[in-house]
């Protein structure tokens, strides 16, 4: 096949994709996380640099960045693929706009901190977009990320614009390639509500990364001690005796 055939093709899926984008207003729930997350991330992971730059990946219509400015931050600048967002974010007095997670047009190592909240699952290429998220931070910089796990109560899966519902080993391999160092892997549960049932309850769980994106000798040790840990045979469970 030849690459101008390959191109067509590639571009239109992307129109597909872009075709599938909605608006992300700002919940209650969503609120109530973040209230929570900022704060931590700026006690552990952030530090005193209130100029460093800080990009919310699928910013939605910016509380988050509202949140890392009350917290004194003044180098915020956020994007997502949703015009009517844009604009709300813009709105509130923000540097906001549209562009494609996987296709940005920041410089090479332009941010110290990329904040990626329920938004790379939406990537039809996520191994592609976390070499984008490496491309611009700078050396030394963190990204948060959060994101759905998979074969939750709710089939997100089969939720327009959800791509991308992997496990956290999948997850950590492809970030390991990218020479992003794990620093904080986990994951919590949030209670909702059945919208068909509205007096059932169910546990939704999320995953969280904080990844470091490390120099080409530091990443050397870093891979050949993840190689050996997986080299490592698993200890023999005792035997019960009877």
């Amino acid at each position: 096949m030849e690459t101008k055939e390959k191109a067509k093709r590639f571009e239109d899926f992307l129109k597909k994709v872009s075709g599938e984008v909605y608006s992300e207003p700002d919940t209650d729930m969503h609120k109530k996380m973040i209230d929570q997350i900022v704060p931590d991330l700026v006690k552990n992971q952030l530090g005193d640099n209130k100029e460093q730059a800080i990009l919310d990946i699928g910013c939605g219509q910016g509380y988050a960045m509202e949140k890392f400015k009350e917290a004194g931050y003044t180098n915020i600048k956020g994007i997502t693929m949703s015009n009517e967002d844009v604009k709300a974010t813009q709105d509130k007095g923000f540097e906001c706009e549209n562009m494609d997670q996987t296709f940005m047009t920041y410089p090479d190592e332009s941010f110290d901190f990329l904040f990626v909240r329920h938004c790379l699952e939406h990537s039809p290429f996520p191994y592609m977009t976390l070499g984008e998220f490496h491309r611009v931070l700078k050396t030394g910089g963190k990204v948060y990320i959060e994101m759905p796990a998979p074969d939750n109560h709710r089939p997100i899966e089969y939720i327009a614009n959800h791509y991308s519902i992997m496990g956290p080993k999948q997850w950590a391999a492809l970030m390991l390639r990218h020479k992003l160092q794990i620093l904080v892997a986990t994951d919590f549960k949030i209670e909702l509500f059945d919208n068909k049932q509205p007096d059932k309850k169910f546990d939704e769980k999320n995953l969280v990364f904080v990844l470091k994106k490390v120099s080409d000798e530091e990443f050397k040790k870093l891979q050949q001690a993840e190689i050996e840990k997986a080299q490592k045979p698993k200890q023999e469970q005792p035997t019960e005796q009877k």
